[in-house]
């Protein structure tokens, strides 16, 4: 009993310590969305840059028209055999890309915030059938493009939450 009374005051006490530590909720911010959706997304000509495209531009709910910030992705995508059969057939399959972005503002094309990170999905490959392995390796491709706009997305939210957090000087 006094377990779950403690129990249910720490719960109710948090937000309160939270406060007074400068904690602000990133989606607290009203012009979030709005930073987000003037986001033109332009990355690297292949599968995975489609997938990325399509997600991102999803995930910021992008506006049309002009936009203030320009998203540019260039993606160096490597694909490894990591596991192989007796037959010598590779049985698994990895997907290394390395991820370089710049957010861009538009009217004075300088760069705000730029990253760089690896991204690896691993997937079955399957030597029976050449429609197997293009349909898994496709599969692989999507789930790399989606860890990747995810991080993006979130670094990005981050770049936004601190500009806008920021004291003014």
């Amino acid at each position: 009993m006094i377990r779950k009374a403690l129990l249910a005051f720490a719960l109710l006490s948090a937000p309160l310590a939270l406060s007074g530590c400068g904690f602000t909720p990133v989606y607290a911010q009203k012009g979030l969305p709005g930073e987000l959706a003037n986001i033109d997304v332009i990355t690297t000509d292949s599968r995975t840059g489609y997938f990325l495209r399509k997600n991102l531009v999803s995930g910021f709910n992008t506006l049309e028209g002009q936009k203030r910030y320009r998203l540019s992705v260039k993606l160096d995508e490597k694909r490894y055999d990591i596991g192989i059969g007796v037959n010598d057939i590779a049985v698994r399959s990895e997907i290394s890309t390395t991820v370089e972005y710049s957010l861009i503002e538009t009217a004075t094309r300088k760069v705000l915030t730029k990253g760089t990170f690896v991204d690896t999905t691993t997937y079955d490959a399957n030597g029976q059938s050449p429609y197997a392995g293009v349909a898994a390796q496709k599969d692989g491709q999507q789930r790399a493009a989606t860890a990747i706009s995810e991080r993006i997305r979130s670094e990005l939210v981050l770049f936004f939450h601190d500009k806008t957090a920021a004291p003014a000087r």
